[in-house]
C-alpha cells in the first residue's frame, strides 16, 4: 500500500492492522470501509434512546464502542494502544485517565453542569487521552452523542466527512480542540451548540 500523506493534526496511519489490505488501497477506500462500519454503531446507539445496560459508560464499554465502530476494518479495534503516538497521553496512562474521565462524567450532572457542557468535556477529554491507534476523534464524538441521546437530549450532527479532509470545518475543529487543551473550552462548546440538532 502506498504511503498516505497526513492531514494536519492527524494520527499516522499504519496499514499493517487492516483486515482486508487487498480491498483498501487508498484513503477513499479506507474512509468508505470505516464509514460503513461506523454506521452500524450509529444505528445501534442513536436510532433510539440507548438503555443504561446497552450504553454503560464504564471502562469496558468505551473500549467496546470503539470495537463496534472499527472491528470490520482494523485488527486492533477496541484495544487500547500499546505505544506512544504523536498525540495523546503516554500509553501507560490510558487506563488511569479513562477511568478518571468516566468517574468524572458520572458526577458532572450532580454538580449542575448542563448536558451539552458534559458532552463537550467528555468529547474533549476522550480526544486528549487518544486511547486508540486511530479513530479517536470519531469515537469521542460518538461517545458524547450517545451520552446526550441516553439523556433524551438532541445529538450533535458533526460534519464528519469535512473533518476527514483538509477543510475550513476541520481547521476550526482542530483550533477549538487546541484551545480546549490550553484550558479554554468556549470555542468547542460553541461548535457543539451550533451543530446540535434542532429538536423542533
Amino acid at each position: 500500500m502506498p504511503a498516505w500523506d497526513l492531514l494536519p493534526g492527524e494520527t499516522p496511519i499504519d496499514p499493517s492492522g487492516l483486515k482486508n489490505r487487498a480491498a483498501i488501497r487508498t484513503r477513499r477506500d479506507l474512509a468508505t470501509a470505516e464509514a460503513l462500519n461506523i454506521s452500524k454503531a450509529f444505528v445501534k446507539y442513536l436510532a433510539a434512546r440507548p438503555s443504561l445496560r446497552s450504553a454503560r459508560f464504564d471502562h469496558a464499554w468505551v473500549l467496546q464502542l470503539h470495537g463496534e465502530m472499527f472491528a470490520d476494518v482494523w485488527t486492533w479495534a477496541g484495544s487500547a494502544r500499546s505505544h506512544d503516538l504523536n498525540l495523546g497521553v503516554p500509553y501507560l496512562q490510558i487506563a488511569t485517565q479513562l477511568s478518571a474521565l468516566i468517574g468524572d462524567l458520572h458526577t458532572w450532572s450532580g454538580f449542575g453542569h448542563p448536558l451539552l457542557t458534559q458532552a463537550t468535556w467528555l468529547h474533549h477529554r476522550a480526544v486528549r487521552i487518544h486511547p486508540f491507534e486511530n479513530g479517536n476523534g470519531r469515537w469521542a464524538r460518538l461517545c458524547a452523542n450517545i451520552w446526550l441521546k441516553r439523556h433524551d437530549a438532541p445529538i450533535i450532527a458533526w460534519p464528519d466527512p469535512a473533518f476527514g479532509a483538509d477543510s475550513d470545518a476541520r481547521e476550526e475543529y482542530l483550533a477549538a480542540i487546541r484551545a480546549a487543551d490550553a484550558g479554554d473550552g468556549v470555542a468547542l462548546l460553541e461548535m457543539h451548540r451550533r451543530f446540535q440538532v434542532d429538536p423542533g
